[in-house]
Parts: C-alpha cells; structure tokens; sequence
C-alpha cells in the first residue's frame, strides 16, 4: 500500500474533520522500535494500553510483510460485499458456527442506531483457525472470491500475530509479569484460537440522520484489534471519573501505513482491569452525510480455553469480589448474545462496554 503525499493528506484531514470538532490525540507507537526494545517506545505503548486503550501501530520500519497486502484485501472486500445478498445469505453467520467466526451478517441484525434496522453495516468474517489449517478447519465453507485470496489472507493473519507477540511481550515486560504468565504465551500464532479477519461495510446515511449510530458503542470482546480504514467515522469514548462516562472524540484515518490498535475486553480481564478496553462506536461527522464506509479489522483473540482472569501478580490487582470467571470462549457467548437482543437490557449494557463495573453478572 503506498504511503500518500502528506500535503494530499493535511487536506483530506482538514475536508473531513471541521475545526470544532474534538479529535483523539493518541499515541503513534512504531513497530519497529518496540521490536528494537526501544524504552520510550514501551513506555509509550504502556501509557496508551493503561489510558485510551487505543494508538495508532506505525507498520513502515518493523519486521512486517503487512503492507503490501493491504490494499489487496481492499479489493477483496469491495469484491465480497458487491455479491447478490442471496450469494452472501448461503455463508450466514449465524449458521456456519457457533462463535460467530466464519460467514456473513447481513445489515439490522445486531443491536444498533439506525431506525427500523438496528444496526447498519454488513460485516464478513473468516476465521483464523481455516486460513492455517488449525483443528481441521481448512475445508470451511467459502465463497470463490475468499477462496481465491487466502494466500493474502495468510500473509496479513501471519504479520498480525508477529505484531501481537511484540506487543503482547512488551505490556507483560511493563506489567512485571513473571515468565510463565506473559501474555504473549496466551497467544501463539500455532494455538487455535477464535481470531477473524473482520471485512465491514457501512451504508451511506445523509446528513439529516445526525443521532443514528450504525454501530453501536462497544468493546472488543478479544484481546487487540487491528483496524485498517481510510474514512472517518470512528469514535473513541474518553475515560471518565469513576462511574461517570466520557465524551466522544473522532478518531483521524490514520495514513496507509498505520494500523489503528485498540485493546479489548480480553485484555482487560486478563490483567483485573490494569489495562483499558477501548469503548468505540461508528458514526457519522455532524453536519456531513456519511458515504459507504469500507474498512476490514484483524482481531486477536486468547487461545482457546484461556481462563480469562489473573493472579495478583506483578502490577496486576487483585480480582474485584464477585467478577466472573469466564472462559474466552464463555465471554464470546455471552456477549454475542446480548448483540443479538431487540433491545439492550439495563442490567446487560456492561457486557458491551466491557467490565468497566466490575462484578455485574
């Protein structure tokens, strides 16, 4: 993917973001230096994992085949969703598996903002565990065009997790984890696990529409989710004081050769709360119609069975009393199924915002 001209840049910037509107200022870690042992630059990704839960991954100087796949699963992308929504319905989601990892979603069927249709994108996922041939899962059911581009698939999932396993050691090194509680060993590359290349498209909605959000504010129910988007409309929620929630700040497409990072739920629960999942949501810039959005995630996820909870270890707290204990694949259940609700319960809203109240069951 090239890297754009930075003048052409500062004025797509400057076009799509208008001078009122409140921008997340977050960290830009480069991936080569935290492979480098850069001291600030840990740091650096300590400070973003303990307070946004969010930063943008500079790919351009690490040790990473990732950039010149981007623009190929674009395309990939772009091809998959201009398919007849009957050709799409034969791989549905909801029907393929019961985690949710591999298949199609058609737009309204989650929890969302957009009136008479819930939510307003339509997301494909391929599973981590078919692209490597992980516990016989090589033969999942595909359509040609994902069949056709699994070499690229394979290339992005294997830069992804060498990434996560820089990161992953870094955050255990900064948290004073000893050496069989890294978090790195919870996810090695050859371990199944629950990740999906996530491929998403947002329908376009006019500037009247200002108050529908088509995705609606979540967490990540993984560990790190690679996003890779050239159009606005992601948001960050600011950490709050105590209960009180934060505002919303717009978060800048970064340039062709960053990934936006943000820390999910897994994480979180891994480390009693020490490090953020970043509450997000899609939505539109005031004042401005929102065009089709196209934008595809790598997200990261524990290997399977991981217990998601920690000794007091280290700079890890003790669990708070009451807060389950879940396996990563009990979490995915739970919060997949409060995704599918018609409406969001008060008692469950924390399973889609993470376990910012701890102890809620």
């Amino acid at each position: 993917m090239a890297i754009p001209d930075p003048t052409t840049t500062a004025k797509a910037e400057a076009d799509y973001f208008p001078p009122d509107v409140p921008v997340a200022h977050l960290h830009t870690i480069n991936l080569g230096k935290l492979q480098a042992n850069d001291a600030a630059e840990v740091q650096q990704l300590f400070e973003a994992s303990r307070t946004t839960g969010a930063f943008y991954l500079d790919l351009r100087s690490g040790e990473s085949d990732i950039l010149p796949v981007l623009e190929d699963i674009g395309l990939v992308s772009k091809d998959l969703f201009e398919l007849p929504l009957e050709e799409k319905c034969a791989y549905d989601v909801d029907k393929l598996t019961n985690q949710k990892c591999n298949g199609y979603k058609p737009i309204g069927r989650n929890y969302g903002g957009l009136a008479r249709q819930r939510d307003g994108f339509e997301t494909y996922v391929i599973p981590k565990n078919g692209i490597l041939g992980l516990k016989n899962q090589a033969d999942f059911p595909r359509p040609p065009v994902i069949n056709a581009a699994l070499p690229t698939l394979h290339a992005l999932t294997t830069a992804v997790n060498s990434a996560t396993q820089t990161i992953t050691h870094h955050l255990s090194q900064a948290l004073a984890l000893p050496p069989a509680h890294n978090l790195k060993h919870k996810h090695e590359i050859t371990m199944p696990s629950p990740d999906i290349i996530r491929l998403l498209k947002y329908q376009p909605q006019p500037a009247s529409e200002q108050l529908l959000i088509p995705h609606a504010a979540h967490t990540d129910m993984g560990s790190l989710t690679f996003l890779f988007t050239r159009q606005p409309g992601l948001q960050i929620q600011c950490p709050g004081e105590g209960e009180e929630k934060g505002d919303w700040e717009w978060v800048r497409p970064p340039p062709d050769c960053h990934a936006i990072v943000n820390l999910g739920d897994s994480l979180s629960l891994l480390t009693n709360g020490m490090l953020r999942s970043c509450v997000h949501r899609v939505g539109q810039l005031p004042n401005r119609a929102m065009p089709t959005r196209y934008s595809f995630a790598y997200m990261v996820r524990p290997a399977d069975g991981t217990v998601m909870c920690a000794p007091q270890t280290g700079q890890i707290p003790a669990a708070e009393p009451g807060a389950p204990v879940l396996t990563c694949e009990e979490w995915m259940e739970r919060k997949y199924s409060v995704l599918r609700l018609e409406e969001r319960p008060q008692g469950l809203e924390w399973m889609m915002t993470g376990q910012h109240n701890s102890g809620a069951a």
